[in-house]
């Protein structure tokens, strides 16, 4: 590989034989050198291989944007997250966390802060990794002297659920993980009678939801009691929400002899009323 530019001694972007193009993150790994000369493989620290070059731009200007200790805050983050929850990110997760937490720590000093309206889901769902975002919330203030809120973490949370490596189907009863999640997506429309945009952030969300929802099933991970009161009180207040996921709840023991919990049943309350609100919205425009 060669070096193509030079961001700072720390990091380069670097090409090889094929014109592929990574990101080097490497202490001292640009000292002493120029565009076009060798790379020194023996400082290399970190490879970014993104999938697109859209990714490459992104991560390219992002490097460009915050400080070298930011980046190299996250590479911690991600590496001890990965060991705790045993997992293997993506390397786009990188773009997204730092861009996070440079971000986050810009508002901590302005005296600016926000809340995740999401907190309690991902409290909910996701308590390995919010539980792991909690503790990172430490390595930030060892390095930053920074204590950001719980809320935060919260958001580093998600940036671990969605980064994880989903490149695979779960296998349930010889039926395709893609198959149930539209099958589910079908038993909304005709609901609602109603078409649903999948470029939106609430479509992705309930994709990756319903994702982790069949993998906990497969793992036979499953979260809540029998008794919840919130869910008494939005089974109410969306009523018709509440009625698609009973269908999807009759479909699921039909199709996988499974059935929700009420707190899973309350989040797909949740995240289906998001979803066809904004679809209603954008019909009676």
């Amino acid at each position: 590989m060669w070096i193509k530019k030079i961001f700072n001694n720390n990091i380069i972007l670097a090409q090889d034989e094929k014109m592929s193009e990574r990101v080097l993150l490497g202490r001292g790994i640009a000292f002493g050198k120029k565009e076009n000369d060798e790379v020194d493989e023996s400082k290399i620290d970190k490879i970014f291989i993104l999938e697109s070059q859209e990714l490459v731009d992104k991560f390219v200007h992002l490097v460009g944007e915050i400080p070298t200790n930011h980046l190299e805050l996250t590479d911690k983050i991600v590496k001890e997250a990965e060991e705790r929850l045993e997992v293997k990110f993506s390397d786009s997760i990188y773009i997204g966390l730092a861009d996070h937490i440079n971000y986050a720590l810009f508002r901590f000093k302005k005296g600016e802060q926000i809340q995740n309206a999401f907190l309690w889901e991902i409290k909910k769902f996701y308590p390995r990794e919010y539980q792991v975002a909690l503790d990172m919330l430490e390595t930030i203030y060892y390095y930053e002297k920074v204590k950001l809120s719980e809320d935060e973490a919260s958001f580093i949370a998600l940036h671990f659920v969605n980064g994880q490596n989903m490149d695979y189907d779960v296998n349930l009863k010889g039926i395709n993980e893609t198959i149930i999640i539209q099958d589910i997506f079908n038993i909304i429309k005709f609901h609602y009678s109603i078409d649903i945009e999948e470029d939106t952030l609430n479509y992705s969300r309930f994709v990756t939801h319903l994702r982790y929802f069949l993998q906990r099933i497969t793992r036979k991970e499953r979260y809540g009691s029998g008794e919840n009161q919130l869910f008494d009180q939005v089974s109410i207040k969306y009523k018709k929400a509440y009625q698609c996921v009973l269908k999807i709840n009759s479909y699921l023991i039909k199709k996988l002899d499974t059935e929700m919990t009420v707190d899973e049943q309350l989040y797909f309350i949740l995240h289906i009323n998001r979803l066809t609100n904004r679809e209603n919205q954008i019909r009676s425009n």
